[in-house]
């Protein structure tokens, strides 16, 4: 591929971010929001819905291997056209609950199917000195994107502009809009780099020297349990906060995540992936050890707005849920101890069901955790599990 052509193709690469992000908040953000409000579920039926919502991202390394002779980019247009399906569905067809849960299983899996894809095609696309750096700027503008569609949500459902209530539920279908442009882009790419990423070999691989990587994303699945469960469950349990207040902070959030990204993916390429791996692992213990003592702190009391410790909580909060950014140092570990590259993006999908399985299996014990012993522990366990990082970089010594 000429430069002029990877040149166009970066730039068709940034709209199809921004499309895929602004699709992602605008719909699979406020799925709890739509079964509480549509299907008026209980707490029995919301713990099965995350089987069809978390049960692709096992199936995801399947997908890949089963598909890898297409390449990358017509896998990422298969991945983004399932999403589509399951947008229009529930957007504009006002499914019954079980149609609902066959639709939410096919956007699901095109999600889960695209995460490991993305990260490949964005590695493809870097320039060759400055992986780290191009990747945390990709990165960068998901994250900006995502804060615009919380925006958006925000603003929708506080106007009443928004709403689960009207036959065509606006959010999914301006997701669905989205994501059709991202599949024409998408398309566009793919023609234009000429199946880049395809591979002969398309079983299932696992390899000792790849344990590193398997590693920081098993750490991942339980670490991603915080942003995901526990974390916000302090802002609205603990504390007594509204739905409003979990969305301001996620705009935070990603505010914050649009300088983040670019910033570690600039000291990717000046540290090397040893020392950034101690860098997230000292991270993701420091800011998840104090939102455990924060959250002691708050276990039994009452706090308002006026209090100083809420305004510390949601500080900490912004930083625990920030972790996420690190994951580009995952992706970029597994590029550079790659025997071919060829294995990045089998890998890669590998690592995400590794990841899923870890979260499936955290989450019920950190919840028994919390209610035997305190929602400290969740925290002190998840701050724990950073030294998993540790032990991946130590293995990594030496590799390229």
């Amino acid at each position: 591929m000429t430069e002029q052509n990877r040149q166009r193709a970066v730039r068709l690469f940034v709209a199809v971010l921004a499309l895929t992000a602004l699709a992602n908040g605008l719909g699979s953000s406020i799925f709890s929001n739509y079964f509480n409000e549509v299907f008026h579920i209980d707490s029995v039926q919301r713990g099965f819905i995350e089987i069809p919502r978390e049960s692709p991202g096992i199936l995801c390394m399947v997908l890949v291997a089963a598909l890898g002779f297409l390449g990358n980019l017509w896998m990422a247009v298969a991945a983004q056209v399932l999403v589509l399906v399951g947008l229009i569905v529930m957007g504009w067809l006002s499914p019954g609950y079980g149609t609902m849960l066959v639709f939410l299983f096919i956007h699901s899996l095109g999600m889960h199917f695209f995460m490991p894809l993305n990260d490949a095609i964005s590695m493809d696309l870097a320039d060759k000195d400055k992986v780290g750096t191009t990747f945390g700027r990709f990165k960068g503008v998901t994250t900006l994107f995502s804060m615009i569609a919380a925006v958006m949500v925000f603003f929708g459902f506080r106007t009443g502009f928004f709403s689960f209530q009207s036959g065509t539920i606006l959010p999914f279908a301006l997701g669905a809009v989205c994501t059709a442009g991202a599949v024409v882009l998408l398309a566009l790419m793919a023609r234009l780099m000429l199946r880049q990423g395809a591979v002969k070999n398309h079983r299932l691989l696992f390899r000792k020297r790849y344990m590193p990587y398997y590693m920081v994303t098993l750490a991942y699945g339980c670490q991603k349990r915080i942003k995901i469960v526990f974390a916000p469950w302090v802002i609205i349990n603990l504390l007594g906060q509204g739905a409003d207040t979990v969305a301001l902070l996620t705009i935070v959030v990603h505010l914050a995540g649009t300088w983040a990204a670019p910033f570690i993916g600039k000291m990717l390429d000046r540290l090397g992936v040893k020392r950034m791996l101690w860098v997230e692992a000292a991270y993701i213990a420091v800011s998840f050890a104090a939102m455990g003592l924060l959250a002691g702190m708050l276990a039994g009391g009452t706090f308002d707005l006026g209090d100083p410790l809420t305004w510390l909580v949601f500080g900490v909060y912004v930083l625990c849920v920030l972790f996420e950014q690190f994951n580009i140092v995952h992706s970029y570990m597994m590029r550079a101890i790659a025997l071919d590259p060829s294995e990045v993006t089998r890998t890669l999908s590998v690592g995400l069901s590794v990841d899923h399985v870890m979260a499936i299996i955290a989450s019920p014990i950190m919840g028994l955790i919390w209610n035997a012993w305190g929602v400290e522990f969740v925290f002190y366990l998840a701050a724990l599990s950073a030294l998993l990082q540790v032990a991946a970089a130590a293995m990594t010594e030496g590799r390229p």
